[in-house]
């Protein structure tokens, strides 16, 4: 059996008065909303409060691992460490493909070209923990720069003056130990071993 966690979401910065109502509400209300109906329009726009209390169930990282379908849940975490030391991030193409190195330049499949201007983005892998159990979640770049208000180039940057090889940048340290709400998609797959 193999899950697994994609295109998560995030909320963060929740210190405010309306933050801390809005968590009480989430986490005192022990059954799962149900899910509003919306007309389909181009001006449709779910609200990031909705996006994470009305429409999507919460669940537990334990809860995630039974779960046998393919579905969007709410998970409270706390992250506890930044893995993978020479693989949080990767390069891409202007399409926001990652790309290959080939030839003393770059390869974009989605574009079946060489490029020459690439970027780095962040795919952060996170080991984070609640009360029921412990996963790693992968957060990639505009949810890591938000997090870290940081690009992933700046990092690279500071990295290359601050930083010896093969360590991860003390930028990530802020990361360690704040919760945050992961809006997180299961793909169940199950292959035979």
């Amino acid at each position: 059996m193999e899950i697994v966690l994609q295109d998560q979401e995030i909320i963060f910065n929740c210190d405010g008065e309306d933050a801390t109502k809005l968590k009480k509400m989430m986490w005192d209300n022990t059954e799962s909303p149900s899910q509003a109906l919306t007309q389909l329009c181009a001006s449709s726009k779910v609200s990031l409060e909705d996006d994470f209390i009305k429409l999507h169930p919460r669940s537990s990282i334990e809860g995630l691992k039974d779960f046998k379908q393919e579905s969007t849940f709410v998970v409270k975490a706390t992250i506890k460490h930044v893995l993978d030391h020479d693989d949080w991030w990767y390069t891409t193409c202007i399409c926001n493909k990652a790309v290959y190195p080939d030839s003393k330049m770059f390869f974009c499949e989605k574009c079946n070209k060489h490029v020459i201007k690439v970027t780095p983005r962040f795919k952060l892998k996170l080991r984070v923990i609640d009360a029921t159990d412990s996963t790693t979640f992968v957060v990639f770049d505009r949810d890591a720069s938000a997090m870290l208000k940081k690009s992933c180039s700046d990092i690279l940057d500071l990295q290359d003056k601050n930083t010896a090889a093969g360590d991860l940048p003390k930028e990530f340290e802020v990361l360690i130990d704040k919760t945050y709400l992961f809006k997180v998609c299961l793909l169940y797959t199950s292959r035979c071993v």
